[in-house]
């Protein structure tokens, strides 16, 4: 059984849609695919580092750490902006139904 979702109040509601209005902008600004080019290359530069640290003589734990680290940080980054809006359609169709 889900559990039940706490109502939004006008001011949390309100709050909710300039976030998500700003996040969007973010995926809409001219910079975006530039940020996202230059994330996917670094990344793509550690994967390298790493596939070749398989065939030479290792990685140290704390490299491994780092780089995991880095990608999963990186692609949080650009998840956020672009799911906000559907995320926020979700929670507003979901406080809608418990309100009517």
């Amino acid at each position: 059984m889900p559990r039940p979702r706490r109502v939004l109040s006008e001011q949390e509601r309100r709050n909710l849609i300039v976030r998500q209005g700003e996040l969007t902008a973010l995926t809409k600004h001219t910079a975006w695919p530039v940020l996202r080019a230059v994330v996917e290359d670094r990344s793509e530069g550690f994967r390298r580092e790493a596939s070749s640290a398989l065939i030479v003589d290792g990685m140290s734990l704390e490299r491994q750490a780092f780089i995991r680290g880095f990608l999963k940080g990186m692609q949080y980054v650009l998840a956020v902006p672009e799911g906000a809006e559907s995320r926020l359609d979700q929670v507003l169709r979901q406080q809608g139904a418990e309100v009517q």
